[in-house]
């Protein structure tokens, strides 16, 4: 038996006038639900001065050629040193690292203060004490409402034996993920 396809009742949701969509706080307790890897961003702003920022949404895009994807405030000041600069890392968070992405998530002015890091060949500061980190040219960008969406194309990557703990963003709070075994005995890993 064919059923006959959905028929739209008025005009798509994606006409609704901005006052219609869910506020920012049911959009952050609705995205807040799906735990999200952590990383911290830096790069170099015109000043010279290092740029940084923690950043949950991000994730690898493509293998060939090698793509990630990461989205930063329109207002941010890390965006606009990538912008500028064109290149950026992007460090993994691992229980390590908590207290330090707490740091670059903050608005503070002095993040980089007494944070051990070298510049890498293309000039990138690199943070000390994260067991892995990659290297990106910026390749594409993307206005995405109050955000942008940035392509970077993977340069370097650097991978650490023992990566620790890993963390992840959910709820608006670090959590540990921890690996278990479920029913069938097979090992998994999950968000505790």
């Amino acid at each position: 038996m064919i059923s006959e396809p959905c028929a739209l009742a008025g005009d798509p949701p994606y006409f609704q006038s901005f006052e219609d969509y869910p506020s920012k706080e049911t959009l952050k307790a609705a995205f807040g639900q799906l735990p999200s890897g952590v990383v911290v961003v830096t790069s170099i702003a015109a000043d010279n001065e290092f740029a940084g920022a923690t950043v949950s949404s991000f994730n690898s895009l493509s293998f060939d050629p090698p793509l990630v994807a990461l989205g930063l405030a329109q207002t941010s000041k890390t965006l606009a040193a990538i912008l500028g600069f064109q290149h950026f890392a992007v460090h993994f968070v691992s229980e390590a690292n908590r207290d330090l992405a707490l740091r670059f998530a903050s608005g503070s002015t002095s993040k980089f203060k007494d944070v051990s890091c070298k510049l890498s060949r293309n000039g990138v500061p690199l943070l000390a004490g994260f067991h892995t980190s990659i290297e990106c040219v910026l390749d594409s960008a993307q206005i995405a409402g109050d955000h942008q969406l940035l392509i970077g194309r993977v340069l370097s990557a650097s991978v650490g034996d023992d990566c620790g703990g890993p963390v992840a963003w959910f709820r608006r709070g670090f959590h540990s993920c921890l690996p278990v075994a479920d029913r069938s005995g097979s090992d998994r890993r999950y968000v505790e």
